[in-house]
């Protein structure tokens, strides 16, 4: 999977998802298509480490919060996030 950087906190994927990185916001935006998901990320304190949490339940914003994720696809996306941070350079682990 090929990324590319659009902006300090942004990375599109040619895979057809962004990932839009607000670590110290507490949250990561991810975008497939019309489709947008927040998703937490958390900065660890006296560490520049982010964490994102392996258990983390996946819904799509509204107007498609009714669209199911399969935890098959609950995990993709919460590893291309994980790549798409590290691609930034970014501290991060899935825990």
């Amino acid at each position: 999977m090929g990324f590319r950087k659009r902006l300090f906190n942004r990375v599109e994927s040619d895979a057809g998802f962004t990932v839009k990185i607000r670590a110290f916001g507490g949250y990561v935006e991810y975008r497939e298509g019309h489709r947008v998901a927040r998703i937490p990320a958390q900065p660890v304190m006296g560490k520049a480490l982010i964490n994102v949490y392996a258990d983390t339940p996946i819904t799509w914003n509204l107007p498609h919060g009714s669209d199911p994720v399969s935890e098959t696809k609950r995990k993709e996306i919460l590893n291309s996030i994980v790549d798409a941070m590290r691609f930034l350079n970014y501290p991060v682990e899935i825990i």
